[in-house]
């Protein structure tokens, strides 16, 4: 893979990511994760309407992932 193949993955998975949060609508938003206890940065609680760590919600995806085939 090139640079630019890199980006266009980049790219996707933050599309995925902002799609995701738009359809959680019903989240509440927490200092801690729900699923560890460890802490919410302030960064990614300001552009991610969330309650789970960066670990946490990448482990999720991939659960969801490999449910949905």
């Amino acid at each position: 893979m090139d640079a630019a193949d890199n980006a266009q993955i980049e790219i996707e998975r933050e599309q995925e990511r902002q799609l995701a949060n738009l359809r959680q609508e019903d989240v509440q938003e927490s200092l801690e994760c729900i699923d560890c206890g460890a802490d919410i940065p302030k960064e990614r609680r300001k552009a991610v309407k969330t309650n789970l760590c960066i670990g946490c919600a990448e482990l999720r995806e991939v659960q969801r992932r490999q449910f949905r085939r």
